[in-house]
């Protein structure tokens, strides 16, 4: 196989590891609430998340906050429930693919998630085990795009901006990779990453992963 000069490959997590379908948890949540779609979105926008995902505050803050937003009482037991609800039972990419790589390649996770989704995923999927490590926003103190969580990542794994490829399916943080040297790939789905990983002489092509 040609050498591609990659030496690390940057995964996100939220719909490219892991599928997420926001519409259960928000059945969930309106069970809880009485709230419709529309008044939760609300309660979950102007930098609640945002905080906790930076880790600018824990658990009890975050859920106390959702609280007074929506002027429920929820349970904790209740929102994580609902909170872990979100995700697919399979993972979107195959295992197989994720150890061929892991074989060749630094594999690193860079996340906007926070320390209950992340230990739920931990948990529960064991593709991570693939993994070399993770720069996670809750840890580091920077959501992508922030250059800060790509850096606390490249530092980590002491690989260069030109060796990584940085997999996501939000364009905006596919951008912000690519403004700073890193080769990046938007996510659709796992034949079009297959697609991707090929043209970029990342895995061979008799390779079915």
């Amino acid at each position: 196989m040609k050498e591609s000069g990659i030496r690390g490959i940057f995964f996100d997590l939220g719909n490219v590891l892991v599928g997420i379908d926001s519409i259960k948890f928000a059945e969930q949540m309106r069970s809880m609430t009485g709230l419709e779609p529309g008044e939760l979105l609300s309660a979950f926008t102007g930098g609640l998340v945002l905080d906790y995902e930076c880790g600018r505050m824990d658990e009890n803050e975050f859920l106390a906050g959702l609280c007074e937003r929506t002027g429920v009482a929820i349970t904790r037991e209740g929102f994580t429930n609902a909170w872990t609800s979100m995700f697919l039972e399979a993972p979107l990419l195959p295992d197989k693919l994720l150890q061929g790589l892991a074989r060749r390649y630094t594999l690193w996770a860079i996340s906007n998630t926070n320390r209950m989704h992340f230990e739920f995923i931990r948990e529960r999927y064991p593709i991570l085990m693939h993994f070399h490590g993770w720069s996670l926003s809750y840890e580091v103190g920077a959501a992508k795009p922030d250059p800060a969580i790509f850096a606390h990542a490249l530092e980590r794994t002491r690989i260069s901006a030109a060796e990584a490829l940085f997999i996501d399916d939000q364009r905006v943080n596919v951008e912000a990779a690519r403004y700073l040297g890193i080769d990046a790939v938007q996510f659709l789905n796992s034949a079009q990453l297959v697609g991707e990983l090929r043209a970029r002489n990342l895995i061979d092509h008799s390779e079915t992963p």
